[in-house]
């Protein structure tokens, strides 16, 4: 505090000041200020390291380089990745733990090359001064323009470590012995176990308990799955896409994308086709050799994949109307290919009007 008002003073008040304040700390220099930029160290000094793995690019950078104990850390993991490659993120505070996460900041964006930019900026605060280190992070990522990718694990790409000094804010020469002595040690607790330790055990029995309804529901839930067919799974996912509503100019692309996926993980289950990892023409081209496909069933698919590949590949932008029919060719196609023991037909999903689409 007499830093800052050392200006304001005349000269002679200043050196007065400066010399008492000097003889309460012992004549020992004044220690710098909690939180201060260390000397040399400028917002735009940092510790930086770039990975690469295939068609994905990792970097991590920590700012600042040099740290005083009591500074914000801003800790900042960028991954870029090519067109059609999928990245799944670190999870939040992943191999983060040493340190206390004050903020936090993900981000997704386009490259101008079509790929992806996935950003993660983390605020942290170093428990103690002395060598530290930001382990190394985890990124895996799955090359989806590969044909077998499905039938291979996600890769890996390990970032790498970055070891930093973080400076105390102690005096230099400071030596423990004008901290504070530590206090005695408390007594041991006296009286019954079950008197002392009734706490746990009531908190043990309350886990338990919530564990046990978990697992009950878990099971209830998993044995519905397992009753559930191909046909129910698809005409549930198509009914929660009606209920959305027909799509905009802003939402179409993600609207046809869920309604040609929906079908084909449909046949897929359906007919043992591998309909999501193909392009319409293999997929249709295999279709054409299923017995289980009638000729009029590949003629309504093959009509409904051009509208939905004419909507995600050429761009085009379908009036309501269109995307009406579309969804009503699919949930055609489901109700007529659904297997025999399924015949009853299925309660159809509320119409457009009774949902509220315009």
């Amino acid at each position: 505090m007499a830093a800052r008002l050392a200006p304001a003073l005349p000269a002679a008040s200043a050196g007065v000041l400066a010399a008492a304040f000097a003889l309460t700390l012992g004549c020992a220099p004044a220690p710098e200020l909690a939180g201060a930029p260390a000397a040399g160290d400028s917002p735009g000094e940092a510790l930086t390291a770039t990975t690469r793995a295939g068609p994905v690019a990792a970097t991590v950078t920590l700012r600042p380089a040099a740290p005083r104990l009591g500074d914000a850390l801003r800790l900042s993991l960028v991954v870029e990745a090519d067109a059609g490659v999928v990245v799944d993120m670190p999870a939040f505070g992943d191999a983060l733990g040493r340190f206390a996460i004050v903020d936090y900041a993900p981000r997704e964006e386009a490259t101008d090359e079509g790929g992806a930019r996935l950003s993660q900026h983390y605020t942290l605060q170093s428990p103690m001064s002395g060598r530290q280190r930001i382990p190394r992070l985890r990124v895996e990522f799955v090359d989806e323009r590969d044909a077998n990718a499905a039938e291979r694990p996600a890769r890996e790409l390990l970032t790498d470590e970055l070891s930093f000094e973080v400076a105390s804010v102690l005096p230099e020469g400071a030596v423990g012995d004008q901290l504070r002595p530590a206090r005695p040690a408390l007594p041991a607790l006296e009286g019954p176990w079950l008197q002392r330790h009734w706490p746990w055990l009531a908190a043990a029995l309350a886990a338990a308990t919530a564990l046990g309804g978990a697992l009950f529901v878990w099971l209830r839930r998993a044995e519905a799955r397992a009753r559930e067919t191909a046909f129910d799974r698809a005409a549930a996912r198509l009914d929660r896409l009606r209920r959305q509503g027909l799509p905009d100019a802003s939402s179409v692309d993600a609207w046809y994308v869920e309604l040609s996926d929906i079908v084909r993980r449909y046949i897929e289950a359906r007919f043992g086709l591998r309909a999501p990892e193909r392009t319409t023409e293999e997929f249709l081209a295999e279709a054409g050799r299923s017995a289980e496909l009638s000729p009029p069933h590949r003629e309504l698919l093959s009509a409904f994949l051009e509208r939905c590949d004419r909507v995600k590949f050429a761009r085009y932008s379908p009036a309501a109307d269109e995307s009406e029919d579309a969804l009503a060719l699919a949930l055609r196609f489901l109700e007529e290919t659904r297997a025999p023991k399924e015949a009853a037909p299925a309660r159809r999903p509320a119409p457009p009007e009774a949902v509220g689409i315009v």
